[in-house]
């Protein structure tokens, strides 16, 4: 199997060559999370990206983080699809992990928030992108936040040692979603908790998007339906799981005609199918 990368537009197109199908599901998540891995590094390199937000009419990235205390324009590559610092009961002091941390958005906004005494620690896969914080990290003069390298399904990252964790339509693209979660639980402290945006689906989407390794880079293909997202949540000891916050993401047909057929797309929009972005937060009692 081959994977390339080309540019298309603002985003960066992977194509994978050979029988992806006939492989294991743990050399499946290897090849995504490599396809990932090259996409949002090139992202980082051109300080700009798609990622969520891939669609051409914006509607991924409705809501903004501009206003925020530690917004950081060069940290913004609107790659994300909800703002969940604003839901995650953030507090001064506190230490706070935020997973698929980018270049360091979110970890900016929330190091405002925990303050001095409290510690952000952002985690990323991408070696660019953790290049990329680290450098915006002393620009801005962050002294409470540091960027480690590693893979969400295998946390560098020792047991009870964050309040909170935030994380942008990443763990979507995580292939062993239980995995991430179980993570998750583990670093957290008793009483802690997470607040997620991410993307779910309610119905199915066409095959052809479904499987287009580039929307999986969007946060589309790699997306699990509603019901198995949350089951997951509660599947591994978090508990009050909430969806704090819903809006449908809305694909047009132009987007969808370059991956799906005129049937296919006729299909999807025939079967009341959806792609939503939720907030969701989980509690570790």
């Amino acid at each position: 199997m081959e994977i390339t990368i080309s540019e298309s537009g603002c985003c960066t197109e992977i194509k994978v060559e050979g029988p992806l199908g006939s492989a294991t599901a743990a050399t499946k998540g290897s090849e995504v999370k490599e396809q990932i891995r090259q996409a949002y590094g090139k992202n980082a390199e051109r300080k700009s990206g798609c990622g969520c937000s891939s669609e051409t009419d914006g509607t991924f990235m409705a809501e903004s983080y501009e206003g925020r205390e530690g917004y950081e324009s060069d940290a913004d590559l609107a790659l994300g699809c909800g703002i969940p610092t604003d839901l995650a009961d953030l507090r001064e002091g506190q230490d706070v992990l935020d997973l698929g941390s980018g270049a360091g958005i979110d970890a900016f906004i929330v190091s405002k928030i925990v303050g001095s005494e409290g510690s952000v620690t952002g985690l990323d896969f991408t070696p660019q992108m953790i290049e990329l914080a680290r450098k915006n990290a002393a620009n801005g003069g962050y002294q409470n936040v540091q960027f480690v390298e590693g893979d969400i399904e295998e946390m560098p990252l020792p047991n009870g040692s964050f309040d909170r964790i935030v994380s942008n339509c990443v763990i979507n693209l995580v292939p062993d979603k239980k995995k991430a979660f179980e993570g998750m639980f583990r670093v957290l402290r008793h009483e802690g908790s997470f607040t997620v945006s991410d993307v779910v689906l309610e119905g199915v989407l066409p095959p052809t998007v479904k499987a287009s390794a580039e929307m999986i880079a969007g946060c589309v293909a790699g997306a699990v339906t509603r019901e198995n997202y949350l089951d997951v949540v509660r599947e591994v000891g978090f508990t009050n799981v909430t969806v704090q916050r819903e809006r449908q993401i809305n694909l047009s047909n132009e987007l969808l005609g370059e991956f799906a057929s005129k049937e296919e797309i006729k299909q999807f929009r025939d079967s009341g199918a959806a792609i939503i972005s939720l907030t969701v937060t989980g509690h570790k009692a």
